[in-house]
């Protein structure tokens, strides 16, 4: 069976959360903690000393934590929403030898009440931000700029 839109849902739902977890945390460390060795990539930290004590400066304001929020989800999402083009078969990789075949998501197990996903995810994905944002529950700050 194809992928089905209730998983397609869930998959990028669930990537909504992991990126506004991921960025919450990371300020968090950062403006918080001041603590920089939770950084996993790339896999030596890759920071210098004069890097982290010019990070340890940056003042611990809700502006300022806001703001890198919301650029480090947005540089999240990119990355994600590429990969979903290649996903797609509506990106090919960047270093890409000719020897690229393509890739297909499917559900790993067939259920015949399933419909099939209606659309390309790179295009649910940001589709689907929405959707995220009325189950993720009321944090006292958000991402976007829109209104309830």
């Amino acid at each position: 069976m194809d992928l089905s839109n209730n998983n397609a849902k869930t998959l990028l739902l669930d990537t909504h959360q992991d990126i506004e977890e991921y960025a919450d945390t990371l300020v968090t460390n950062i403006l918080d903690k001041k603590d920089f060795n939770f950084l996993t990539y790339p896999p030596n930290c890759g920071l210098t000393e004069l890097e982290i004590n010019e990070l340890k400066k940056l003042d611990n304001n809700e502006h300022l934590r806001n703001a890198l929020r919301k650029v480090i989800a947005d540089n999240s999402a990119g990355i994600v929403f590429n990969m979903l083009n290649l996903f797609d078969g509506t990106g090919f990789p960047k270093n890409d030898n000719d020897d690229w075949t393509g890739l297909k998501v499917i559900d790993e197990e067939p259920n015949e009440n399933s419909e099939p996903v209606d659309d390309w995810l790179h295009d649910k994905f940001y589709e689907t931000y929405w959707d995220w944002k009325k189950i993720r529950g009321d944090k006292k700050w958000k991402l976007d700029t829109h209104e309830e």
